[in-house]
């Protein structure tokens, strides 16, 4: 069942982008004041931040439909980047951010 204060959750969370640049960037102790909201999961430092583009590349790879050889040199990194960010899709710990061409 998804939070009734969702829209506010999502506007703080807006606010936080815009201001800091990234969530990436926010500080710890607001991230800790975030994870107080309803609805809101708290996100460990281990999870791996993945643009749409990479995201859509990575899962042909883990379809078997694209080398990982050929993925990695399109998204112009290591095949050792590539396996972690696989690793990351198989256990779930990812999230989505939008690409910054888009």
């Amino acid at each position: 069942m998804t939070s009734k204060n969702w829209a506010k959750e999502l506007e703080v969370i807006h606010k936080l982008e815009v201001r800091y640049g990234s969530m990436a960037n926010v500080p710890e102790s607001k991230l800790a004041n975030l994870h107080k909201m309803p609805g809101i999961k708290t996100v460990s430092g281990d999870y791996m931040e993945i643009t749409r583009t990479q995201y859509n590349a990575i899962k042909l790879v883990m379809e078997g439909k694209q080398g990982k050889t050929r993925t990695s040199q399109e998204l112009k990194h290591s095949n050792a980047w590539l396996d972690n960010r696989i690793r990351a899709i198989d256990e779930n710990k990812y999230y989505i951010t939008e690409d910054e061409n888009a």
